[in-house]
């Protein structure tokens, strides 16, 4: 019933329907210190330094979905540079007061992506549309007595985030105030590219040198690079097994998912790097 049908039929008992207190929310996209600092050396279990040069995400269709199953959705997909700083995302005006579960979706530039930091260039997007690309990232790494390393490395990752868990005080979603504004961040937690294992946060490594042992003669990663990695197979910077400094193997777990090469795994752990309010995980569905 609508409120006013709803004081049509109430006005002969001297109701009326009370007016519902609104808020709106503004959503931004940060790298943090990862993407515009890099990764010192001490971070990574081979010893490497990561500096990030660009770091490219194509995201969009941010949308709130209230406890009643109400949805608003802001239209919309872009394609931002967060090595450069903290970027608007979207926003929404007129929520009803009260919680809402969060979802967005990453996936590969549109025709209609716009690119609103003016740090991305038409070539980079065009270069990720055609590949399928989600993340573009491009840096240095360097490691003592080995020498520098360029990367240019984009990931095919096509995911919905949903149910994404508060950050901040690890509730679900966010809570839209009366007469005011709701900030939030979707915080991209680069790391997890460097991770050694899949489908857990816990006992991971960071690790560069199965990355450093892809590149061309004039030292540069590449996603093809990447890809003749075979993880049942990783080789190492002179070629032969690749060890860590105590002489092992290096192992990557993949876990349950089945990825067979560096390229794939890196796509596979970097899906669900994309958080709420800092480190506020959401669930994936593709």
């Amino acid at each position: 019933m609508t409120c006013g049908v709803a004081l049509a039929a109430m006005a002969l008992a001297g109701t009326a329907c009370e007016p519902v207190a609104e808020g709106e929310v503004r959503v931004t996209v940060s790298g943090g210190d990862g993407t515009q600092r890099g990764y010192p050396s001490h971070l990574f279990q081979d010893g490497w330094s990561v500096q990030f040069t660009k770091y490219l995400v194509s995201l969009g269709d941010f949308t709130l979905t209230s406890a009643s199953g109400e949805t608003r959705t802001a239209p919309g997909h872009l394609l931002v540079d967060v090595q450069k700083g903290d970027v608007p995302f979207t926003g929404l005006k007129g929520l009803p007061a009260g919680r809402w579960s969060v979802g967005f979706r990453v996936g590969p530039p549109r025709e209609d992506t716009k690119l609103p930091d003016g740090n991305v260039s038409a070539e980079d997007a065009a270069l990720m549309r055609e590949h399928g690309y989600s993340y573009w990232v491009e840096g240095v790494a360097v490691k003592a007595g080995v020498g520098v390393y360029t990367f240019r490395m984009g990931f095919p990752v096509h995911a919905r985030m949903v149910d994404c868990v508060n950050g901040v005080d690890g509730t679900l979603g966010i809570v839209v105030p009366e007469n005011s504004v709701a900030e939030a961040e979707v915080t991209i937690h680069a790391e997890h590219m460097f991770y050694d294992r899949l489908g857990t946060h816990r006992g991971v490594q960071l690790r560069f040198d199965a990355f450093a042992a892809t590149a061309d003669g004039n030292k540069v990663i590449t996603p093809e690079g990447l890809a003749a990695q075979k993880l049942l197979d990783l080789q190492g910077l002179g070629g032969g097994e690749l060890k860590d400094g105590e002489g092992r193997p290096v192992i990557y777990e993949p876990g349950a998912y089945p990825v067979r090469t560096l390229q794939e795994f890196i796509t596979q752990s970097i899906v669900d790097q994309a958080h709420l309010n800092g480190g506020g995980v959401c669930t994936v569905a593709h």
